[in-house]
């Protein structure tokens, strides 16, 4: 079987002016990604702004996706991380209902510094997986502050059919080297973040993900075509400005939720406003993103003007 290969984007979720979802927004921004060929994640904790949406908002955003994405790329579930089994299997019972491509299930997040022994581990995951017939990837992030041991995946895998992927956030060379010579076979294995992207096809993996692809994501998609073609040197040019997008907007500002949607509007791209208490860049810290941007001479940008 021929292997599977992937850039996804996690979506941002616009909001108005009085932090109200933007549905005609979000469906503007989710056709761009479509028409760039992306696979989507829906509703992450990041660049989505996850952890701020009600379960109305989550549900009537992967609504909105799959209307707009359904048949045309992948539409994935994102989510955020759940503080136990019930917060997850909710969620994934909602996004099977909503009928969008697959979901994704976030290491729990106990709180109060608080890390998961052996056991509760496998219990979450076990619970989770079982809640739903979706196919379902696990993310490994770093940020939970554990990752998940290898002979547990190996027989997640071999327990359940619907447990096709996996993606993990981390510096951790050996691990990923490992998970993709233990499970490549059997999953679709992603490193979560850009950073990693070429370290992971040229081992075996199947893809990378990130928010990047909110501005460019024609550029993200460019990388993992170059790959498949063996175009080595578009696939280190696209790469290069990948990474330098990804420097420019989290460098300076911390945090991609800042200025990916100030970016997109500066262009008129309607990326939204962002809720409190986040505070978008603004004023002379975004003239210089957005100069930095326009410096790397992105392809799909050469057109925009800024409003």
């Amino acid at each position: 079987m021929a292997r599977k290969y992937s850039a996804i984007v996690h979506s941002l979720t616009p909001f108005d002016e009085k932090s109200r979802l933007d549905e005609t927004a979000l469906r503007h921004h989710l056709r761009r990604l479509a028409a760039a060929g992306v696979s989507v994640y829906i509703g992450a904790a990041g660049a989505a702004e996850g952890n701020t949406l009600s379960r109305d908002e989550r549900n009537r955003v992967l609504e909105i996706a799959v209307e707009e994405l359904k048949g045309k790329v992948p539409v994935r579930a994102a989510g955020v991380e759940p503080k136990d089994a019930a917060d997850m299997v909710e969620f994934l019972r909602s996004a099977e209902k909503l009928k969008v491509d697959s979901a994704q299930i976030y290491s729990m997040d106990m709180g109060h510094g608080v890390l998961p022994n052996r056991k509760e581990i496998e219990k979450f995951f076990r619970t989770a997986i079982e809640s739903t017939s979706l196919p379902v990837t696990i993310s490994n992030q770093k940020k939970v502050g554990y990752a998940i041991p290898l002979d547990m995946v190996e027989k997640f895998a071999a327990d359940y059919p619907n447990f096709v992927g996996y993606a993990y956030d981390t510096n951790d060379m050996f691990y990923m080297i490992d998970l993709i010579h233990r499970l490549g076979d059997r999953l679709e294995i992603h490193c979560s973040g850009v950073g990693n992207a070429l370290f992971t096809l040229g081992m075996g993996g199947n893809g990378f993900q990130g928010m990047e692809g909110n501005i460019a994501p024609k550029l993200i998609a460019s990388v993992m075509a170059a790959f498949m073609a063996k175009d080595v040197d578009l696939m280190h040019a696209s790469f290069r400005k990948m990474i330098l997008l990804h420097s420019i907007l989290r460098g300076p500002v911390r945090s991609n939720q800042r200025a990916i949607k100030p970016v997109l509007n500066a262009y008129g791209l309607g990326g939204g406003h962002i809720r409190p208490p986040r505070i978008a860049i603004s004023g002379a810290e975004l003239d210089a993103t957005l100069a930095a941007i326009e410096a790397l001479e992105i392809p799909e940008m050469a057109n925009w003007k800024r409003q």
